[in-house]
């Protein structure tokens, strides 16, 4: 079973205007959510721990979690769902978001605790639920506990830098998840923000000394993804696309993709033995799920049946 914990909302996507109006269309999302529902579209045992508010938007969350196989071990509460409001140029997307006492935020440390069995393989976090506030400290708290009951820890910063209001606190509680971390993924985006002021090759030498995870792969959107092994980086393409629609969802796709791959291949027990030529048949898996992804509107990622 693979452990999801972090936000979900609803993306409040601008699809035309009317009467000078904008209307919107409101779909379900939120980085982790998002993850979620791409590994139980491939098939793999997936839980999501957050809550989900009792609201119409809630419904609509849990139900799109439910149709793709993922089981709902978080709370339904009764405050409302977080919201995103979208926009879209050239196929890219930017966020505003509204997330205060809102239903995702709603975590105790017990509570989460709870759901930790000896079913579970990897937990993973990241994104909004780390940038600040009492909801931040209990998912950094869970993530020692988890590391302390000898589970795996995959983490996916997805920095969001316009809701980050104490950038040192981020930077710190985002280097001490590092240091926990068995899996990391991070973009190009997030590398150049936590290491402000270093070029990329240098940003790229202090992450390998920030972190003791053994998958640590590196995303650079069409120009495709890079992964560490053995004191070097190994490149590799993105995977070719018919049509790009837009890029909404397609790093969670690629994260939710890897940790697919490493369940089915059966490398959470020792992560350790990965090759180079393993690590490199993840990022193909990877990057295909996520160029399908990248081929419909919104997140909406590949099912098993559809990839190779």
């Amino acid at each position: 079973m693979i452990l999801v914990g972090g936000e979900n909302l609803m993306d409040m996507i601008q699809t035309v205007s009317q009467n000078d109006n904008a209307l919107f269309e409101a779909v379900p999302g939120g980085s982790p959510y998002n993850l979620a529902m791409a590994i139980g579209r491939q098939g793999e045992s997936v839980s999501y721990m957050t809550p989900i508010s009792q609201d119409k938007n809630g419904d609509q969350l849990a139900e799109k979690l439910r149709h793709s196989h993922v089981v709902l071990s978080g709370l339904r509460v009764p405050t409302p769902t977080s919201l995103a409001m979208v926009s879209i140029e050239d196929g890219v997307p930017s966020y505003a978001f509204y997330r205060e006492g809102t239903a995702e935020r709603q975590i105790e440390i017990d509570q989460l605790a709870a759901c930790l069995n000896e079913d579970i393989s990897v937990f993973h976090i990241g994104s909004l639920s780390l940038t600040g506030g009492a909801d931040a400290d209990i998912w950094e708290a869970f993530a020692s506990r988890v590391k302390e009951k000898g589970f795996a820890l995959s983490l996916d910063p997805n920095v969001r830098p316009s809701l980050i209001s104490d950038e040192p606190s981020y930077r710190a509680r985002i280097r001490r998840l590092m240091e926990m971390a068995d899996i990391l993924k991070l973009s190009d985006e997030d590398l150049a923000w936590l290491y402000e002021g270093s070029d990329q090759s240098q940003a790229l030498e202090k992450l390998i000394l920030d972190t003791k995870a053994e998958v640590v792969v590196l995303t650079k959107g069409g120009e495709g993804s890079a992964v560490f092994h053995e004191g070097a980086w190994h490149e590799a393409p993105s995977a070719p696309l018919k049509v790009l629609s837009d890029t909404v969802g397609a790093g969670d796709t690629f994260m939710a993709s890897m940790l697919v791959w490493l369940t089915q291949y059966g490398y959470f027990r020792n992560m350790a033995e990965l090759t180079l030529a393993d690590k490199q048949a993840m990022q193909a898996y990877a990057a295909r799920a996520a160029a399908l992804n990248c081929e419909r509107q919104g997140c909406n990622p590949p099912w098993a049946n559809e990839l190779p």
